[in-house]
This record gives structure tokens, sequence and C-alpha cells, in this order.
């Protein structure tokens, strides 16, 4: 019987080699392989108009499911009691940018940190083996569902469910570490736990990093290779949230003329933000007709200080606003960096050092924890 998904499969490797996200045989092989619609039975599809819920088991839906599983896109997968997605499974490139920067040996062992769905834990066992291959996932309910979708695949990784910010000290160390969820920063424990001369590879802040290990296992550096965002720990707390008095037009009026960036919207500035900032959240309204150039972001914390700011005005609660306006500042005297143009350093007592185009740079900055 012809596997339906089979040309689906090929045909999603070959547009991330075109696209150059994949690179390696093996890799390309991995995701010819590995059947992702197992993966997602059911999943929320964005669109233009919202979220799209899919559902396999709906026959109506079910050829347009399959060709969404396997298009160039991230999908929900699950979503908390006020709808707010909390599981997803990741764009395929930006997955096969960070599979091919951990840059595995057949006897590497890797540690995968958010399992997740389990695709990504089956790539890995489809290119490495079963027993090379050890995944957390924080949710029970989400690593029972991936055993099972691993299961049906035909994949058997060494799985556990605890917080991923502490590894799996008891089978450490790892040649190679992964983390599929956004971190606000790498974990002492995550350079602990993998080998000298290892590398890390995560999303931190809106970028994805590869970190080279040295040889003494103290220290793990390099650069940012692209923009991305994945959900955030769920271990880590609650995020900020934007107060309705910023969306108040009575109390935004209350505001004074100030001079403000115009390129607050910039994804670069935005990143470079995140990544001094983490606790910041940011939106921006669109001026008249979707016009950037009128329009207005508001910024806000955990701690509830927020600004609004836009067209020559400023409304603020708190000291919010100093903090976005000093990273503005140092990423203007840096040059405007591209978020492949910055890098970090890494130590095992959890310093971070972020560096613009080589880590012995002049234009360095020690990060907040």
């Amino acid at each position: 019987m012809t596997d339906p998904t089979a040309g689906p499969r090929h045909e999603l490797a070959a547009k991330l080699t075109t696209a150059g996200a994949l690179g390696s045989p093996a890799w390309i092989s991995a995701f010819e392989q590995v059947p992702r619609h197992l993966f997602v039975p059911a999943c929320w599809h964005r669109i233009a108009a919202g979220l799209e819920y899919l559902d396999s088991a709906n026959p109506e839906q079910r050829d347009h499911w399959l060709a969404v599983c396997y298009s160039d896109t991230s999908l929900v997968t699950q979503v908390d009691s006020s709808g707010t997605a909390t599981s997803a499974s990741s764009q395929p490139s930006v997955m096969a940018i960070m599979l091919e920067a951990l840059d595995v040996a057949a006897d590497n062992t890797v540690l995968e940190v958010g399992t997740g769905t389990g695709y990504n834990a089956a790539l890995l066992c489809h290119r490495l083996g079963d027993d090379r291959v050890h995944t957390v996932e924080y949710d029970q309910a989400l690593s029972t569902t991936a055993t099972a979708a691993l299961a049906q695949a035909g994949y058997h990784p060494a799985m556990r469910v605890g917080d991923g910010a502490a590894g799996w000290p008891e089978q450490a160390p790892y040649d190679r570490i992964i983390a599929t969820y956004g971190t606000e920063r790498i974990p002492p424990t995550w350079l602990r736990q993998c080998t000298p001369g290892g590398v890390i590879v995560a999303n931190l802040g809106l970028g994805v990093i590869a970190l080279h290990v040295d040889q003494h296992g103290h220290t793990g550096s390099g650069r940012f290779l692209s923009r991305a965002a994945f959900m955030n720990s769920r271990a880590g707390g609650d995020a900020a949230t934007v107060p309705q008095a910023a969306f108040d037009p009575a109390i935004v009026g209350l505001g004074h003329p100030a001079d403000t960036p115009p390129d607050l919207r910039d994804d670069n500035f935005t990143a470079w933000l995140h990544l001094h900032s983490p606790e910041i959240v940011q939106v921006t309204l669109p001026g008249p007709d979707d016009s950037l150039s009128q329009a207005e972001h508001i910024f806000a914390n955990r701690a509830g200080s927020w600004a609004r700011v836009g067209n020559g005005r400023i409304t603020q609660v708190g000291p919010i606003w100093r903090d976005v306006h000093d990273a503005h500042t140092r990423w203007a005297h840096a040059g405007r960096p591209e978020v492949e143009q910055i890098g970090l350093t890494v130590r095992d007592d959890g310093h971070h050092t972020l560096w613009v185009d080589n880590p012995s740079s002049t234009q360095r900055w020690n990060l907040t924890p």
C-alpha cells in the first residue's frame, strides 16, 4: 500500500534544503523519513483570521490537515483554559537550523530539553539511535502523549518529566544539548552537564544561538544563528502583561511630549531588548492604514511598570522607559547590529556577556541574571 505521506515528507525536506535550513544528507534523510503528522493529530494552524483548528479524525479536514502538517509552519498543539497556547510543533525550518547547528557525530549523546510533541526527539533518534537520545518534558500530559507518538513512529528515547533547566544530571555528561523552548538565560546546569568541546543550541530571547563549550567545560560561546521565538518555559513563572490602562485614551492623553526613536519595532532592536531585559513585553499599535511610521509602542514588565510611546509623546508608569531607552542607546552606539552579528559568552557560574561581531570585541555588555 502506498504511503500517502511519503510525497509530502520528501517535499518538505526538499523545501528546507532549497531554503538552506538543511544541508547534511543525514538530516535531510531524517526529515524525509520521520512522519511529522503522527505528532500533531490535532492542531491549531495560524491563518489571517486567527487560529484554525484541524483534526485528523475529521474526514472533511484530513487532506488539508496533512498538507498543513508538512508545511514549514509552527502548529499549536495545546492551549490552556484561557485559550493561551502552551505547546507547539515548532517551524520545521527553525528545527532544521538548530539540528544542523548541533554538529552531531554518530557516536554523540544528546540531551533535549522540552520534549513537546516528540517530533524533534524522533528526528534525533532517527539520526543517532534511541540509546543516544535523552529528553526531558515539564508537562506530564505532554510527556505521555509524546511517548505514545514516538512509539507509534518506532522510536524509544530515554524520557523523563521534570524542569528542563535542571537537565538530567543522572545521565550526564552529554556531547550535545538542545533546548526546544524559549529561555531568558542559559542555565549553568546545561554547561556543567555538557562535555568539554560540546555544543549547546538554544532559543534565547528572540534568537537561536549555538554555544561551543571550551575544553575545560566552564564556558560556552557563540553567535546567534537566526531570529526565532519559542514558547517560554512554563517552569519560569508568568510573563508580563500589558495593563488595560495602557490602552485607555484618557490616561494616554495625560502623557507629555518627548522625542522617541523611530525604529523601536525594528526586529533587531526587539531581539536586543529581550536579551538585555527579558522581562519586558512589547505591543505595537500601527498607525492609520497600518502605518509603522505613526505606530505607538507599549512596553510593560512584571513589576507593573509600563510606557506607551510614539508620535512624539510618552505616557509612563514606573521606570520601564528608562530601561528601553538605555537599551536602544546601546544598540544605536553599537551600530544597530543585526541578530546574526550578536554573540554570547556564558560561564558555568551563570555570568552572561553579550558581544558584537566577536568575543574579544570592545562592544561587550554584562547581562543581568
